[in-house]
């Protein structure tokens, strides 16, 4: 009995995968149309980050506030999905356009996430460090380009008794991202720490046997065996802990209802400017208070309309 409810909500799962899949690649064309539309726009995405939801915004430091600033961009990209019936739908890129700015070289920088299954049943969200090219200031306190690092030193050293990362742990690297990580706290860890999230260390191989060995159950062809899909502890190598939070939500929230965020931030800022005349901006859309008011300002969240 339990078997068979259990088949059934697995059955109700992939329905509802096939829907993802199938509203992206017909939204898709209009999410491009309306980033050609948002370009002619000011201050557009950074108004919208401004407006983030709150699993962004309590990740966003006052020392990013300025930097973020200078985002011009935003996209989400379902890039595993291969056509409307075709493709995993949970992989996303998340692509960040910006301005000349003080803090890095970087005009567009992207970050992969892949959704990924290991043996035991836990399923999430993985990916890989991704580089700044920081200017002075490192506004993760280095903690980004240690990442990059020892995932560099990893990919040189030889697998150890077929473990990819078994022989890694003798290394400086990993020695100098573990001390680092015990010394940082995780609610002082800058928003571009992001670029360093990497998850569970879980193969493509990995994750293709363990699907296909659940699809067999769910098909009826092996007997039923209860997975373990509790979420295991991270690596002790981990910059970036809330890395699958906030993809997410980027991706399902922020990114989608954009429009909706901006138009808040810009009801706001009318507001706050008929209260108060000498709050408006120097006209660049930024004011000499950005971190200040950051720090001050209480959460104002909107859920956007689908």
């Amino acid at each position: 009995m339990y078997e068979t409810l259990a088949r059934i909500e697995e059955q109700l799962a992939d329905i509802e995968l096939a829907n993802l899949r199938r509203t992206y690649t017909a939204s898709r064309p209009k999410f491009l149309e309306r980033a050609i539309a948002i370009e002619a726009i000011p201050d557009f995405w950074a108004t919208v980050v401004d407006e983030a939801p709150a699993e962004i915004d309590q990740r966003i430091q006052p020392r990013d506030v300025p930097a973020l600033k200078s985002l011009i961009g935003v996209d989400v990209e379902r890039f595993e999905v291969l056509d409307a019936e075709h493709g995993e739908p949970r992989s996303v890129k998340l692509t960040f356009a910006f301005k000349a700015n003080q803090w890095f070289h970087d005009e567009k920088i992207e970050k992969r996430f892949f959704w990924r299954m290991n043996k035991h049943g836990w399923s999430g969200l993985v990916s890989e460090p991704v580089k700044i090219h920081w200017k002075e200031r490192d506004l993760t306190d280095s903690l980004l380009d240690m990442a990059v690092n020892l995932w560099q030193t990893e990919k040189e050293l030889k697998p150890v008794n077929g473990q990819p990362w078994g022989s890694i742990e003798a290394t400086d690297e990993f020695k100098d991202v573990v001390a680092k990580v015990q010394r940082t706290p995780q609610d002082a860890i800058s928003i571009f720490g992001l670029f360093g999230f990497r998850g569970h260390l879980v193969s493509a191989e990995e994750s293709a046997e363990a699907l296909k060995r659940k699809q067999r159950m769910v098909d009826g062809i092996d007997e039923w065996e209860e997975l373990d899909e509790e979420t295991p502890p991270l690596p002790d190598t981990e910059i970036y802990p809330h890395g699958e939070e906030v993809a997410i939500a980027f991706s399902e929230d922020l990114y989608p209802g954009a429009t909706q965020y901006f138009t808040a931030g810009k009801e706001r800022d009318a507001k706050v400017s008929d209260e108060d005349p000498a709050s408006e901006t120097d006209g660049t859309g930024t004011n000499d208070n950005d971190e200040e008011e950051h720090e001050q300002r209480p959460n104002k969240k909107i859920k956007p309309s689908a």
